[in-house]
């Protein structure tokens, strides 16, 4: 039988309600496991308590230990995959931030829950079969991380949260899915991988996210240089426009080699140089700012993190983030 790790790390799979009946923490790595009827006849299972909290306490350096926790796992090269269990509000940051450090052809899957380990419909549980299922699946290597849930299996490169509570809450937008677990057998499509790896850091510079909005000026940003950001994730309007006030502290940034990345607001699309109005695109562009390529602003941040333990340079920092898609 085919050996699996699963690593516990919280999030609304490994909770219940208190008697307030609001959802804490409750659930261990091994109580996840047992909840699954039938699981133990798909592999033989290694439980890891990383840790059990929200997943909005993934930060960083949280990352870093995750990542290294799954480099060790892979040294036992009888480990056929490993299971995450994991919450829904930062599955997709912490998947990507694998995708990106982990090189190892072996299938690590990523799964959740939309309702706590209380609910009488909890969908935790067949997350976690149909997670086991990739796991020891033999045409799950080589595909990436992947993040499985309500049936789908996504890429970590491109999968995100749409919704708040409904079970049908992830997509990959204009990529789609790259499989699915149907009941009789999993359904392999694709492959979505990135075509740049990462070492993992010893630690992670600080890079800092901002929502541009109409009225805005170079306050935010100048806050930021001054109190030690790295690098300057901004995301902008349609395809990469912002308040024309903003472009000041663009240009101090960028200046003082602090690398600005910009995404956009929308799910979908790219952005471009294509608007030459002040505090447009194709302005943006010719002040050095990268281009997102598509990638989240959440994804983004931690692309350039990443890319700063290599380069400040907003060129080849760019020419990392064109690599990073598939």
């Amino acid at each position: 039988m085919k050996k699996v790790v699963i690593v516990a790390t919280g999030g609304t799979i490994a909770m219940k309600k208190d008697k307030s009946g609001k959802s804490i923490p409750a659930v261990s790595g091994e109580e996840l496991l047992d909840s699954v009827p039938g699981i133990r006849e798909i592999a033989d299972f290694e439980v890891v308590n990383f840790s059990n909290f929200a997943s909005c306490n993934m930060k960083p350096e949280n990352l870093l230990k995750l990542a290294n926790k799954v480099k060790d796992i892979f040294i036992n090269k009888d480990i056929s995959g490993i299971i995450i269990t994991h919450g829904t509000d930062t599955i997709e940051d912490s998947a990507f931030f694998l995708e990106l450090t982990i090189r190892d052809s072996r299938p690590i899957i990523f799964t959740a829950a939309q309702r706590d380990a209380s609910e009488f419909d909890s969908d935790g549980p067949r997350n976690i079969r149909n997670a086991a299922r990739i796991a020891v699946d033999e045409r799950a290597k080589n595909r990436g991380v992947m993040v499985s849930l309500n049936e789908k299996i996504f890429s970590a490169l491109y999968v995100n949260k749409k919704h708040t509570s409904n079970v049908e809450t992830f997509s990959s937008g204009d990529m789609g899915i790259i499989g699915y677990a149907d009941i009789d057998r999993l359904l392999f499509y694709n492959s979505q991988k990135s075509k740049f790896k990462f070492d993992i850091p010893d630690n992670f510079p600080t890079v800092i996210p901002i929502l541009a909005y109409t009225g805005m000026d170079s306050s935010i940003v100048e806050f930021c240089i001054n109190n030690g950001a790295k690098g300057i994730v901004i995301e902008a309007f349609g395809r990469g426009n912002v308040p024309p006030e903003l472009e000041d502290g663009i240009i101090m940034a960028i200046e003082r080699q602090i690398p600005v990345v910009i995404t956009s607001r929308c799910h979908s699309g790219r952005v471009l140089p294509v608007y030459s109005y002040k505090g447009g695109s194709s302005r943006l562009k010719d002040f050095g700012c990268i281009f997102s390529e598509g990638i989240s602003t959440a994804k983004s941040r931690l692309l350039l993190g990443l890319a700063l333990t290599k380069t400040n340079s907003c060129s080849k920092i760019q020419k990392i983030f064109n690599s990073i898609i598939s």
